[in-house]
């Protein structure tokens, strides 16, 4: 079951850098123009949606891991007190 758990987790990881790569690669034959004054044409919504994702997924990830680690210690507390 495990196995299978990180099959899962590594395929969607795969799809998922296939996905933010697609449009790099689709769009690699076109010339690179460098630019270093902004314009304002530049759009960064989707820089601010990617941020928002990837820090999202972090914080849902550490505070999920942070409550399983308090109920964990919480039984132990409660079957050390049990136990004496």
């Amino acid at each position: 079951m495990k196995r299978m758990k990180c099959l899962l987790i590594f395929i969607i990881g795969i799809y998922m850098c296939t996905l933010l790569t697609a449009p790099a690669i689709a769009s690699a034959h076109e010339p690179l123009i460098f630019t270093t004054k902004n314009t304002p044409s530049m759009n960064m919504t989707p820089f601010y949606w990617m941020v928002g994702i990837v820090g999202g997924s972090i914080a849902i990830t550490l505070s999920y891991v942070g409550w399983r680690k308090y109920r964990a210690e919480k039984n132990r507390q409660s079957e050390d007190d049990s136990n004496n």
